[in-house]
């Protein structure tokens, strides 16, 4: 009987803590000034943001997250830094195992930079400058819950 309470207790404090945890983003961008900006915004909006100066930590920052069970939400990575860039980073993250959606950002966003962005997994890619609101209504859109359709209720 107390096992089954302990194990009760377990499971609702394991439910509380996936209702409250806040959505873990990791954001790599090496211009110090736009990453605080971009951070704050989003720290604002309620996320858990967490900032890098490169590709090269934003690898290193998933893989202890991955290691340690923190789960990452979402990346924002910029395109061109240096070291290791926006698209490497990138494919590194898919190769080990991280699916968290990524929005990557570019003052150079010209066709082959959007293609190559969607070729590495990129679900957006934002040409700077980019309006603020336009980043967070995406992380919102992101996050939201998959709407019901009508054909859902139908038997």
């Amino acid at each position: 009987m107390i096992d089954a309470r302990r194990n009760a207790e377990s499971q609702d404090t394991r439910e509380s803590e996936t209702v409250t945890r806040l959505r873990r983003i990791v954001l790599a961008e090496d211009d110090g000034e736009m990453r605080r900006l971009l951070a704050q915004a989003l720290t604002r909006d309620g996320y858990d943001v967490v900032e890098v100066p490169d590709g090269s930590q934003l690898v290193s920052n998933i893989v202890d997250s991955l290691r340690d069970g923190r789960p990452v939400d979402l990346v924002v990575s910029d395109v061109r830094m240096p070291g290791l860039g926006g698209f490497e980073a990138v494919a590194w993250l898919r190769e080990l195992g991280c699916r968290a959606p990524v929005i990557l950002i570019t003052a150079f966003g010209d066709r082959s930079v959007h293609a190559e962005g969607v070729r590495v997994g990129a679900v957006r890619v934002l040409d700077k400058p980019f309006e603020l609101d336009q980043l967070r209504q995406l992380v919102r859109e992101l996050f939201a819950p998959p709407r019901a359709r009508a054909s859902d209720f139908l038997m």
